[in-house]
């Protein structure tokens, strides 16, 4: 009995002392020097977060005080929803400044509505739309987790005029892990949480490349997102959760990395003027992101100069022979720092400062990397400076359709059985006025129909509309009877008559069948109300005038 006792011991201690000896560092200590009124207007944040009001486990309290434990001073707040509801005004709870976004579901993937407005409708269907909504209002529109390994979760509308993206999300960066890193990390855990989860961090290859490749052309600006939901939950609702374990929990996350951002003026303490300062820091691309657990503390001062110009993180400056970027930062303990134009290295430094020649017009960006290992997630990472040539492709220029034939006949409703609609015809055109099925979701809708000629070879609708409110209808392309094959395109319309040009490129499967393209073969077009902007309730009008084919 005594020698079983003894050798269960003796393994037991082994174990210990393999799991102890085998634990990820704390923290290093970084050094460098980095002007002290820089470092006073940066303040540490996290972004990307889930409460207890959507599909989080925490309330705003909790997550502050979470937040609080891990140094930070700000938490954007990110629930799942339409962007239709009350939001929370900043304020600060626990020394903590809470500020609210939204993330949306489209139908390319999740998009983050941050420094906006509630919407007038719902939010959804296409990401174009979504986002050409976002931006409407005032918001700034950020990819969410956009190269997820679940694909439902992956962003696919890289054609669209996204303002940000997230290079680095936790929730994607665990899910690409083997089984047995994933153990290990739980083993790790409860002896240093923020390091244990940092050692989950691969360098996001994809998500970095698709950023570099979008500030070829425009300013993106790129975010590190916690996606924190205070631990792994299944069957997550509002109602509950069927089961929850709190790993790993919202303060494990924040002591993992943080955003940083570079404001104009120290914090005043006045949550609304803070919270306007946090979100002008992000819209211009005042932000960079260092991953805490591995290294701290960090700032950085990123500068740059052309033709007497001088720019910041963020900002775009006429290219000239003479441009020079220049930097100062924080860095671990055989570190280095990287300047990258447009993704690829150009110039390197193991000290704390970086003066290089911006030899080509580009976008500069800098990566310090604790180690000369490029698979391990990078320790710092700002936004760019981007050097533009002086002649500027402003992009395609608008099409111009002219009208091959006015689309005449009388409209008819069609409808679900409980909704409501009424047609009223003038020389133009009609209005529709309906009235949804209050109570639960059941594919309400409201619709106005109307037959297309044959045999008129166009490239796209045409049309004058306006609406009682703000809203969002689907144009319906329908080929053969109600069951066959739709193709759909959303438009806004206004209170304020405006014309309106789809053309029949623009337009996607509104289901799941497969036929024919969009085209002016169709039988009917259709403008419809249904549940992707509007709620069951929802009652109005609009009006269609001069509805014609072009071409």
């Amino acid at each position: 009995m005594r020698r079983r006792v003894l050798l269960t011991a003796a393994i037991g201690a082994a174990v210990f002392l393999f799991v102890f000896l085998t634990l990820p560092p704390r923290p290093a200590a970084t050094a460098g020097m980095v002007n002290d009124e820089v470092c006073r207007r940066t303040v540490t944040g996290a972004f990307h977060v889930h409460s207890s009001r959507s599909d989080g486990t925490g309330s705003l309290d909790e997550i502050a005080a979470a937040a609080g434990r891990a140094g930070l001073r700000f938490v954007i707040m990110t629930d799942h929803g339409d962007a239709l509801g009350r939001r929370e005004a900043p304020q600060y709870r626990n020394g903590v400044l809470m500020i609210d976004a939204v993330e949306i579901s489209t139908n390319q993937g999740h998009v983050i509505a941050f420094d906006m407005p509630a919407a007038p409708y719902p939010l959804g269907g296409e990401a174009r739309d979504v986002i050409d909504d976002i931006q409407r209002l005032g918001g700034f529109a950020i990819a969410a987790h956009p190269d997820s390994v679940k694909a439902d979760l992956q962003w696919t509308a890289w054609d669209t005029p996204l303002d940000g993206l997230e290079w680095l999300n936790l929730d994607s960066e665990w899910r690409d892990e083997s089984r047995r890193r994933i153990a290990r990390s739980l083993i790790d855990y409860p002896f240093g949480r923020g390091p244990a989860i940092a050692a989950l961090l691969d360098r996001p290859s994809a998500s970095l490349d698709r950023w570099d490749g979008l500030t070829q052309r425009r300013a993106v600006v790129a975010l590190p997102a916690h996606d924190a939901h205070g631990g792994i939950t299944e069957g997550a609702g509002r109602s509950g959760f069927r089961a929850r374990l709190g790993v790993p929990s919202y303060e494990a996350s924040f002591r993992a990395f943080a955003i940083r951002a570079v404001l104009s003026a120290e914090p005043t303490g006045a949550a609304d003027r803070d919270a306007q300062a946090i979100a002008s820091a992000i819209r211009h691309g005042l932000v960079f992101s260092a991953i805490d657990a591995i290294a701290a503390p960090a700032f950085v001062d990123f500068r740059a100069t052309a033709d007497g110009v001088a720019a910041t993180m963020g900002e775009t400056i006429p290219y000239a022979s003479d441009a020079r970027v220049m930097v100062r930062s924080m860095v671990p303990n055989g570190g280095r720092m990287v300047l990258l134009r447009d993704g690829r290295e150009v110039a390197q430094s193991e000290t704390d400062e970086l003066n290089a020649a911006a030899d080509a017009p580009g976008a500069y960006r800098v990566e310090v990397r604790r180690s000369a290992s490029t698979e391990s997630a990078p320790w710092m990472v700002t936004n760019p400076i981007y050097f533009r040539a002086q002649a500027q492709d402003h992009g395609p220029q608008p099409q111009s359709f002219s009208v091959v034939r006015p689309v005449g006949g009388a409209a008819r409703v069609e409808k679900d059985s409980l909704s409501s609609a009424m047609l009223a015809a003038s020389a133009q055109g009609f209005t529709l006025e309906y009235a949804l099925r209050a109570g639960e979701k059941q594919s309400q809708y409201a619709a106005a129909v109307v037959e297309m000629p044959s045999g008129v070879d166009a490239g796209g609708l045409q049309f004058d509309a306006r609406s009682s409110s703000p809203m969002r209808i689907s144009v319906q392309l329908r080929f053969g009877d109600q069951r066959a094959t739709r193709w759909a395109r959303s438009v806004y319309l206004s209170m304020e008559s405006q014309r309106i040009t789809v053309p029949f490129s623009q337009f996607v499967l509104a289901d799941g069948n497969r036929g024919v393209s969009a085209s002016s073969a169709a039988s009917a077009v259709l403008f419809v109300v249904d549940l992707t902007n509007a709620r069951p309730g929802l009652s109005g009008s609009f009006e269609i005038s001069n509805l014609s084919l072009v071409k």
